[in-house]
């Protein structure tokens, strides 16, 4: 969301979001949603992007290939998935194409500090932002909080409060 609004804001004439689920299960603010629809921003709910197609001789983007869905419950999964609706396809002109697809913890590297993990590998910390090892802190996307640029930002600035506090109770000690 903050880079379709700031690309926005930088002078683009049009800025798409296209989202392979429904509105509501975005996961962005319901405000900053809004606020991107009033700054001009066009969603596109349950469309996907199939390709994206350069101009010919050139290496810059001319349109992408998008793909309606439909949400199924599959058995055994928690919301439902999205499927590409067979025939929908349809073209949209574009100049730049930029992909947001979320991400996961690079598994190795959480599994070598011997630390407790969440869902999808995401590291679990108490209020004050601490791991289950002593000294050890997390915060921003790697606990897995809302996905969004400024939960990020705030919950490394209040994991690096909590580190400071924790090294001046270690002064306190010494």
């Amino acid at each position: 969301m903050d880079c379709a609004r700031t690309i926005r804001k930088k002078g683009a004439k049009e800025v798409y979001v296209l989202y392979r689920r429904k509105e509501e299960q975005m996961p962005a603010e319901k405000k900053e949603i809004e606020e991107a629809k009033k700054e001009g921003i066009t969603f596109l709910f349950q469309h996907n992007v199939v390709k994206i197609l350069p101009k010919e001789a050139e290496n810059q983007v001319a349109k992408i290939e998008c793909i309606k869905t439909e949400l199924i419950q599959k058995e055994g999964e928690l919301r439902p998935i999205p499927i590409d609706i067979k025939g929908s396809n349809y073209l949209l002109d574009m100049d730049y194409v930029v992909m947001a697809i979320g991400s996961e913890p690079e598994k190795e590297v959480v599994e070598n500090l011997a630390i407790k993990r969440k869902e999808k590998g995401y590291i679990e910390v108490d209020k004050n932002y601490e791991t289950s090892q002593e000294g050890i802190f997390a915060g921003g996307d790697i606990i897995g909080s809302k996905a969004t640029v400024a939960w990020a930002a705030r919950g490394g600035r209040e994991a690096a409060e909590a580190i400071e506090n924790y090294l001046k109770s270690k002064e306190k000690t010494c």
